[in-house]
Formats: structure tokens, sequence, C-alpha cells
């Protein structure tokens, strides 16, 4: 009783008939734009060394606390500086005659990012904060790197540019083709890029020899880019 009523249950279950085939206009749509940078990243290194790592912990306290000076007399706000790394770590020297390795001093790095918003006088500040060489203490520039905070908003504006773009390419195919759009079948955002120029330093190896050579930044603009491929239903 309980085989029949199981296969009486499965023959009622609908079978569905397969789906009838699309035709397609597949195509892809990109957009890019240009914006100018209004904010410079900088990766700065406040270190000293020692022959302890007490003096080199104190030595670098006193180079950091320098530099909070400039960061204040640029009126940089502490939520755009932000620690990266804090590290200890002994100097060795190679000893050939015994082939040993000797621990000569200590090296303290306080390493950390600095968002600096007003890229005007971007050089301005490098040459302020950057000290001239010291064997014991000194502060680097490790890298720079431009940046917007209009990026979201450009993106969301190229992704509707590339899907117009895309809707325009399948409107001049299917007109050449002799056939109607029926409705838009699927949608995907293959790719949103964003290239930033690197900063040139211009005049930096005059910097630390000439230090009435100011340094200036070149910015270039950030492009953002965006690339969709959009599928559409069409008719004869």
């Amino acid at each position: 009783m309980k085989l029949s009523v199981l296969v009486l249950v499965l023959g009622m279950l609908p079978v569905l008939a397969p789906a009838a085939d699309l035709h397609l206009i597949v195509v892809n749509g990109v957009a890019e734009k240009s914006i100018e940078p209004n904010m410079l990243i900088l990766r700065i290194e406040s270190w000293a060394k020692s022959s302890n790592a007490k003096k080199a912990q104190s030595l670098q306290a006193s180079q950091f606390n320098k530099l909070k000076d400039s960061l204040e007399k640029f009126k940089i706000k502490k939520e755009d500086i932000q620690t990266d790394s804090y590290n200890v770590y002994p100097e060795y020297f190679y000893d050939q005659k015994n082939q040993t390795n000797k621990i000569v001093g200590y090296r303290v790095s306080h390493s950390f990012s600095i968002t600096y918003r007003s890229v005007g006088t971007a050089g301005d500040f490098l040459d302020q904060i950057v000290t001239s060489a010291s064997d014991i203490s000194g502060v680097n520039v490790n890298g720079v790197s431009w940046d917007s905070d209009q990026k979201a908003q450009t993106e969301k504006e190229i992704l509707k540019e590339a899907v117009k773009a895309a809707k325009e390419r399948a409107s001049e195919l299917a007109k050449a083709a002799g056939v109607t759009i029926k409705a838009t079948h699927k949608i995907q955002n293959n790719s949103v890029t964003v290239q930033a120029p690197q900063p040139m330093m211009e005049k930096a190896a005059m910097m630390m020899a000439d230090r009435s050579a100011p340094t200036e930044l070149s910015s270039g603009q950030i492009k953002v880019h965006a690339e969709v491929q959009m599928e559409f239903e069409i008719k004869d």
C-alpha cells in the first residue's frame, strides 16, 4: 500500500518544459574619468640608534616630538596620522676572524602614515619634516602616493556611464542587424580600477645638500576606469 501511494504522489508532480532559447546581444561598456588628487599619503619613518636600546628609544622619542611640532604647525589632524610599526632591533657587526656576529648597538624605528590634505603645500611640508643627514637619528620619507576623497563618487558616476555606453552599443548593433531589443537580460560588473599617479620628487637629490632648494611634487591625475558586460534579449 505504501508503495502505491508513493507512485501516485510522484505521478502528480508537474513536468517543467525546457526553457525557450534566448536570442541575445552581448556587449561591453567602458567608461573612464580623470580627477585631480586632493590628498597625499606619506609614509614617514622617525628613527634613532645608539649603543644601548634605552638610549636609542630616548633619541627616537625626542626626534618624534620635534616631528609632532611640525605636524601641528601644518594643522594635520590626529585622525590623519596612523602608526604602521614600531621596532627596536639590534645592529650587528660580523667578525670575520672569529666568524661571529657581535651586537654593536640598537636601532629604533617608528613608521607611520600621514594623510596630507593640502596638496599645494606638500613640498613645503616635506622640507620641514625631513631632517639633515645624521649618524644617530633622523626622519625619512619612505614613500608618497596621491589619493582623492572623491573616488567613491566618481566610481558611481562612471559605472552609470559604462552602462549607458553598453546600451548605446547594443542599440547600434540591433539596428544594424534589423532586430529589436526586448529587455535587459543580464548585467555584469567586470571591473572598476583606480590608477593613481606616482609622485615625482623634483630636486629630491638636491634637498639634503642644499636646503634652499625647495622640494616640488608633480601630481598628475587619478584615472578611474569601469567596464561592464550586458546581455540584451532581442526579437526579430
